[in-house]
């Protein structure tokens, strides 16, 4: 799920405290507790004691305050009672709102509709997820032949009573005996696998452990697959759960074996932050390893020739494909020694190349599927067919292609929106794919590859309340006179009056693109009389190598320049007013709404940060945050020290402006953007709060970044979320 539409995963929902419980003695200087207005004026809100010490740290000759520095020390009892003070005095305001009911239900049936997932084959088996709506989890499906009826075959809601317990990844065995499937506890990153016999329904009693977020690979004899672990022990309960991530490593793990007994495949001791991610070619011939460093797009291609698929190879030697670190080379299928190869190099927005690997020199390649205006951001190989999702400002296109490069025509979508899953079935000569919109909730698609139509594989009834709104695209120009794109979602015939509460969107890192997605948060915020706008600001893959790269590193204040300018676009097109203007974002998207808001709060009626990264100057040191300095520059190295300062928004907090109304929302479990991000920004508005609306944090107990988060706390979240904009923005029935 995406939180209003942005980025993958939801941050889960809240947990009542039940007192508030005062700080324990500490050292540092305590401040009298803040009394601010409320986001709507109405109930005046005092704040628990945060501590404040002298910290500061010189960085590269910069003298770097950091008064809440003990706030980093998640864990502690002081800072569980100071989170829990926190918690109580959100609770208590947004009880307070006087539609809150009015909302919950709203949200609540927004929530219910079918979820299905695009099917995946083993053999002649399909395997797909699917959620009635109000179950806490997704459970696993599986069809054992075309004509048969589906039955459960793993359903993680038995796990646990509380849904904390989610499946987030699988690979069923190419013969679709086995089904090896990796479960997340509590939102971590971390997640364990474990192998089903789908005849059987039962676990065989393999379970690994120590994986983060990468593909499990069979081999052709079904007997094992590839996988990568990160070296050492999983945190313990006392260990720190901010120290960085391990170096990873590609192991083979045999059915019926210990983990310890799992073979090291590849290992790259000299790059302890690259990124491993192992594949097995259809054909089973060819093990195949990308690595990266960090978030960097640009990676090396390894492979090992198995030899015998029905008798795989594991000491058969490493053969370096591409080396040079300058590109992306992205696997895609085989047809014996060619390998098609999605790359950058010399395409920025991608394109499809032949590469024999016995002469794989770049003067050998042939072009399959050249580089157009729309970047090539996903290819599958199915079949005798290649099927391309290429991006046209911002919303997804599917073509087909021959393996030999010729056209084969494109597969129609329902309208402008994203395709989020492609998925084919050989023996059936079938494609499936996964399409949404921001008025569209996802629906599954079947393409047949003989007869060329497109038809739904499950039948979704359609939400008739939604045909009353309607998606536009506009375009804005920001500081530097660039063009850029934005989606927009409101009720048909709305006047352009400036009356409108407004929710304004961004993300803007990592090469990732803000496409058109459905969200049940969004859906209701549109029944609430809102209007919702996405900005695909610079930083993400909209348009390709050249859209990302212009907004990285020293150059990150570019994001955050089309942000503000899509934020005056809507204000002077008269869609909105500042005062009804309010902003959201997710990790990046959080530090997004967080610089925004620092640097032109007067522009902002409100603004919802989930998770956000806010201190730029120490992100690097906790959990996978080295893997960001691709996308920000290193806090270490004075030039990108000095962009850092100027737009991190925690150092950018002063006690004489005035913030628009902010509620912070985060898990307490989050291993991936810790929640000290939150906790310190949080306690810097508050500081400030004299002449300021409402600062609020909401931390939501045993939930992490990671996805799985149960259905009852994605609403939960929802409502509050909501409840806290109604307010802020003063939306009228």
């Amino acid at each position: 799920m995406k939180v209003f539409g942005i980025e993958l995963g939801v941050r889960a929902g809240f947990v009542r405290a039940s007192a508030v419980v005062a700080l324990v003695a500490t050292p540092l200087c305590v401040p009298r507790a803040q009394v601010s207005p409320s986001a709507g004026g109405s109930v005046p809100i005092k704040y628990p004691v945060t501590a404040r010490s002298g910290q500061a740290d010189d960085l590269n000759g910069v003298r770097v305050p950091d008064p809440y520095r003990w706030l980093e020390n998640v864990t502690a009892p002081e800072v569980r009672s100071w989170v829990a003070a926190q918690n109580a005095v959100t609770e208590s305001f947004l009880a307070h709102v006087p539609r809150r009911s009015e909302i919950h239900d709203l949200v609540s049936r927004s929530w219910r509709y079918s979820k299905v997932g695009a099917p995946f084959a083993g053999g002649e088996r399909l395997f797909f997820y699917e959620n009635s709506g109000v179950e806490n989890q997704s459970a696993l499906y599986v069809q054992d032949r075309p004509d048969a009826a589906p039955r459960v075959l793993i359903d993680p809601n038995a796990f646990s009573g509380d849904g904390l317990i989610a499946i987030v990844g699988q690979a069923p065995s190419p013969d679709g005996r086995y089904l090896a499937y990796s479960v997340s506890t509590q939102g971590s990153t971390w997640r364990a696998v474990r192998v089903r016999d789908v005849r059987l329904g039962q676990d065989i009693g393999d379970e690994l452990q120590g994986l983060k977020d990468a593909p499990l690979a069979w081999t052709a004899d079904a007997r094992g697959f590839f996988y990568t672990r990160v070296d050492g022990a999983r945190p313990t309960a006392t260990s720190n759960p901010l120290a960085p991530d391990g170096r990873e490593e590609v192991y083979y793990h045999r059915l019926g074996k210990p983990q310890s007994d799992d073979r090291l495949m590849f290992e790259a001791a000299d790059h302890p932050s690259w990124h491993l991610r192992a594949n097995v070619s259809d054909d089973g011939q060819y093990l195949v390893i990308s690595a990266s460093y960090g978030f960097e797009l640009e990676n090396r291609l390894f492979l090992i020739d198995l030899d015998n698929p029905k008798r795989p190879n594991l000491g058969a030697p490493i053969v370096k494909l591409f080396d040079a670190g300058d590109a992306v080379y992205e696997f895609v299928g085989n047809s014996g020694p060619l390998f098609f190869i999605r790359t950058t190099k010399g395409a920025p927005r991608a394109r499809l190349v032949g590469v024999d690997i016995n002469t794989p020199d770049e003067n050998h390649w042939t072009t399959l599927v050249r580089e157009t205006y729309d970047p090539l951001v996903e290819l599958r190989h199915v079949d005798d067919r290649l099927i391309a999702h290429r991006l046209h400002d911002a919303h997804s296109v599917l073509e087909l292609y021959g393996l030999d490069g010729s056209s084969r025509g494109a597969i129609n979508l329902p309208g402008v929106g994203s395709v989020t899953a492609i998925s084919g079935h050989s023996e059936n000569r079938e494609v499936y794919f996964s399409y949404a919109s921001f008025l569209q909730p996802p629906a599954i698609y079947r393409y047949d590859l003989d007869a060329r139509n497109t038809v739904p594989w499950r039948e979704t009834r359609a939400d008739s309340s939604l045909a009353q709104f309607e998606t536009t695209q506009l375009f804005f120009t920001s500081k530097d006179g660039t063009r850029v794109p934005m989606f927009l979602t409101a009720r048909r015939g709305i006047k352009l009056d400036g009356s409108h509460p407004a929710l304004l969107a961004g993300y803007g890192a990592f090469n990732v693109s803000a496409t058109p997605i459905f969200s049940a948060e969004v859906a209701a915020w549109l029944r609430l009389g809102g209007i919702y706008a996405v900005a695909n600001v610079r930083g993400g893959g909209e348009y390709g190598r050249a859209w990302h790269v212009a907004a990285t590193g020293a150059k990150k204040q570019l994001s955050v320049d089309d942000f503000i300018a899509a934020a005056e676009f809507l204000i002077s097109q008269r869609y909105t007013r500042s005062s009804s203007l309010a902003v959201t974002g997710r990790g990046a998207g959080g530090l997004l709404v967080g610089a925004a808001i620092t640097q032109r709060p007067e522009l902002f009626g409100a603004a919802l940060i989930d998770a956000g990264i806010l201190d730029m100057t120490r992100f690097s040191r906790f959990t996978i945050g080295t893997t960001w300095m691709p996308e920000f520059g290193s806090p270490d190295r004075p030039m990108d020290l000095r962009a850092l300062l100027a737009y991190s928004p925690l150092q950018n907090v002063r006690p004489d402006v005035r913030y628009p109304p902010v509620l912070i929302t985060v898990g307490d479990r989050d291993d991936a953007v810790t929640p000290a991000h939150s906790y310190k920004f949080a306690a810097a508005l508050q500081g400030a709060s004299t002449n300021s609306a409402a600062a609020l944090l909401r931390v939501d107990s045993d939930v992490g970044f990671g996805p799985g988060v149960p259905t009852s706390k994605q609403v939960a979240l929802d409502n509050d979320r909501l409840a806290f904009l109604i307010d802020a923005l003063r939306v009228a029935r």
